[in-house]
């Protein structure tokens, strides 16, 4: 079933185009990341997406429903994490959940409240003053919030933005456990590492517009297998003249122990190994997938190994 469906979406603020003709669709119990650098769009998107937008061009229709039309009922079924948490900070973790718990109509809201506070490791500190806690334990709790109605669709606009590594992973372990039971969860991000670690598919956006899309394993193929060349910095250079204009290397950079090369899908790394050997000495190579930050780079400059 799909659960969002975005179609031909434009967003324009004075002479910028935020979003620019955005098409996509959600399937059900997917954990689905909106990965790209700042100005992308991510969060326009997550605007419009909860009907806080009015868009210039398109729909998005969530549950079937068209989110500007949509009454009330439908935004119950959503759980939203903006990224400010906008947490009453006077006010104890439990009596903010308490009053989001009494916007919701939520019933047996203490048994509910408990529940969340568990699941997001907060229960001691419940009746702490909430401009106590560190960043991380304030996303936390928003989390706590958004997931306090029970939602079947979570939209989280970049959950872990200025928290520390240990909270870092148990946000991410909150939402793995969200999708464990079914629940179809939209997040934002900067952070390429994230979105390899939750998501299921990936829309990279560049300019309000759709990089490229496809699962995380995917996107690596088609940038092609990463080989590492370790050799002496003066020969670095001089190898990548000879390597770089290769029909098999599609992007090459130096680093500090070498040359990192980026080959077409179809091509052997043995191949690119013998002719460096025969061009000098190199004191070690190594082949692997490439990280989802040199994704990232390769689509954006539009080196892309072909399927």
């Amino acid at each position: 079933m799909r659960v969002i469906e975005v179609n031909d979406l434009v967003c324009t603020f004075g002479g910028n185009r935020a979003l620019d003709g955005l098409s996509f669709s959600v399937e059900a119990g997917s954990v689905i990341g909106v990965v790209g650098p700042n100005g992308a769009g991510k969060t326009t998107l997550i605007d419009s997406m909860c009907g806080l937008v009015r868009p210039q061009q398109g729909e998005v229709r969530i549950f079937g429903e068209d989110v500007l039309k949509a009454g009330a009922a439908l935004k119950s079924r959503l759980g939203v994490l903006p990224q400010e948490t906008a947490l009453y900070a006077e006010v104890t973790a439990i009596q903010n959940l308490r009053f989001a718990a009494a916007l919701f109509h939520i019933e047996n809201s203490q048994k509910r409240i408990a529940q969340v506070l568990e699941l997001v490791g907060l229960t001691e500190r419940a009746t702490d003053v909430v401009r106590t806690f560190s960043g991380g334990m304030q996303r936390r709790l928003a989390i706590a919030r958004a997931l306090l109605h029970n939602p079947p669709l979570l939209i989280l606009d970049e959950p872990t933005v200025g928290v520390d590594v240990e909270a870092r992973h148990l946000i991410w372990a909150h939402i793995r456990s969200l999708k464990a039971k079914g629940r179809t969860v939209i997040l934002t991000t900067n952070y390429l590492d994230e979105a390899e670690a939750l998501c299921d598919r990936m829309l990279i956006l560049r300019k309000g517009k759709i990089l490229s899309e496809g699962s995380p394993a995917e996107l690596a193929r088609r940038t092609g297998r990463c080989l590492e060349i370790t050799c002496a910095p003066d020969f670095s250079s001089r190898l990548r003249a000879s390597l770089g204009s290769s029909r098999a290397v599609l992007r090459s950079e130096i680093f500090d122990f070498g040359l990192r090369l980026y080959l077409a899908s179809e091509i052997n790394p043995e191949e690119i190994i013998h002719q460096a050997r025969s061009f000098g000495p190199i004191e070690g190579f190594r082949a692997r997938s490439p990280d989802l930050a040199e994704v990232f780079v390769s689509l954006s400059s539009g080196h892309e190994a072909q399927p």
